[in-house]
């Protein structure tokens, strides 16, 4: 658990919770032999992708084997959630989380081939958010409740690693639980690699333009960086075109 103090949550972030949340009403309101079927051709299963149930790979994201597992994950997807989608933007959020959900399932799949079982749960997805957190705000302190109890607080780069390692551990030795491990580990992997690929810090650029040109207002996302990277790295990490930039803005906030 994560306490993160999070503002007010997102539209992408609700929108997961409440299709999560009213599957799950779906599952508990049917009776056993249907929600029996319902898992076999939503969730994620070997023998749904031979029949070539390619949908399984995103519905199955959206199933919960009971109420603690549907919880947690949501407890995830809350804290998490709203800081990397204002920071990304609805439509990228939504698809860093998918990208992880499916990664995490291919995963899961590359692993267990030719395990019968079935794989649901936001699981995949949650843990890409973990690793997009890393990857984006790799010094900011959280605080990790474990065993919902002792607070430890670390940088967010050092509790995905933590994470990772717990996920590899029980991977080498599942111990019988029936956790898709290697879903978790895939999904956070899936999305790390998701924002240092799509969300790159942008560098200074050379204008070979012959006209000089005004250089043109910085964005409300530039300014965000620009902040965060002050309260991360100190105010004299910034590059000369970053200094220009929040001098510009003040200059027309004034």
């Amino acid at each position: 658990m994560l306490h993160l103090n999070p503002q007010s949550i997102t539209p992408a972030v609700k929108s997961l919770m409440i299709a999560c949340t009213g599957v799950y009403l779906i599952q508990w309101l049917m009776p056993d032999p249907t929600t029996l079927a319902f898992m076999k051709l939503f969730g994620l299963g070997v023998e749904g992708m031979m029949n070539g149930f390619v949908w399984q790979l995103a519905t199955y994201t959206f199933l919960h084997g009971n109420l603690l597992h549907l919880l947690l994950n949501m407890l995830g997807l809350f804290f998490l959630g709203p800081e990397l989608e204002r920071r990304l933007g609805v439509r990228m959020f939504l698809a860093l989380f998918m990208f992880s959900a499916i990664l995490g399932g291919l995963g899961w799949l590359a692993l267990t081939w030719p395990y019968e079982g079935i794989c649901v749960g936001a699981s995949g997805g949650v843990f890409g958010l973990i690793g997009a957190f890393a990857g984006l705000f790799p010094h900011r302190q959280l605080t990790l409740l474990v065993f919902f109890v002792l607070p430890v607080t670390m940088p967010a780069w050092l509790m995905a690693v933590l994470f990772g390692l717990l996920q590899l551990a029980y991977l080498l030795n599942p111990g019988g639980t029936g956790i898709a491990y290697a879903a978790h580990l895939a999904g956070g992997l899936a999305g790390y690699v998701f924002v240092r690929m799509m969300y790159r810090t942008p560098g200074p650029r050379t204008n070979f333009s012959i006209r000089p040109t005004a250089p043109s207002a910085p964005t409300e996302a530039e300014i965000d960086r620009i902040l965060d990277k002050i309260s991360q790295e100190g105010l004299h990490r910034l590059t000369p075109r970053e200094r220009e930039m929040l001098h510009r803005a003040g200059r027309r906030r004034d």
